[in-house]
């Protein structure tokens, strides 16, 4: 009888696994996670003056983009059906569409930064590399929390896996705010120097830290989206 029931309870397992979309979405997450990495890495040294290979690095960008949207493309193409969805699939897919649009922002980025070399005053360094080290920081809690809500299909949804999705929801709030204050120390610091600097490189200024931060707030809206699938 052990044996029957194994033969029954393997293939519908095995069929869920093939079927949930789960999978497709953390591959996405990670050309999130390549993406976000190397911009970090390529902005410090832009933002430093440092321009030397940026234009590769705008290339690589693009290049992720473009197998993310391939990812997105197939998953939306194959979404199983209702009976292999353990949550709303609206919810499921605006998620998706904002962790691509993390993807848009960072390309859209590095084109404008690549199209012209925008010098970062050395008053305002310091203060922009702080900005885009928790903007990285709160895309990184967003993808622990898209990690995290595969353990918590996988358990049933049980209080604990629960209680841990929700602190990382918490922690990539508590960043995006923390970037957006830090957003306003730029746009404060940009304004200062005004009379200082040539009107295009106040508007390239205001640009990049207007477009660095779309991406924690995309970030937080993936949170925010996880947050709905998995009320209850």
């Amino acid at each position: 009888m052990v044996g029957k029931k194994d033969h029954f309870r393997v293939p519908v397992a095995d069929t869920f696994r093939r079927k949930s979309p789960f999978g497709q979405l953390l591959k996405h997450m990670e050309k999130v996670r390549e993406c976000t990495e190397i911009l970090g890495e390529g902005l410090i040294k832009y933002y430093n003056g440092n321009y030397k290979g940026f234009s590769d690095l705008a290339k690589k960008v693009s290049e992720i983009e473009h197998e993310a949207d391939m990812i997105k493309r197939n998953l939306r193409n194959h979404l199983p059906t209702s009976l292999f969805m353990p949550v709303d699939k609206g919810k499921f897919m605006w998620a998706l569409r904002e962790q691509d649009k993390i993807l848009d922002h960072a390309e859209n980025l590095v084109k404008m930064l690549d199209m012209r070399h925008t010098k970062i005053p050395k008053e305002l360094q310091e203060v922009f590399i702080s900005h885009l080290k928790l903007v990285m920081k709160t895309v990184d809690a967003m993808q622990d929390a898209v990690r995290n809500i595969r353990d918590l299909i996988e358990t049933s949804f049980v209080k604990r896996e629960r209680e841990q999705t929700k602190k990382y929801i918490y922690k990539v709030h508590e960043l995006e705010w923390k970037a957006d204050q830090k957003k306003y120390e730029m746009t404060q610091g940009i304004y200062n120097l005004e009379k200082k600097l040539d009107p295009m490189d106040v508007y390239h200024l205001l640009k990049i830290a207007d477009w660095a931060d779309d991406i924690a707030d995309h970030a937080e809206n993936v949170a925010d989206w996880i947050r709905a699938m998995i009320a209850k």
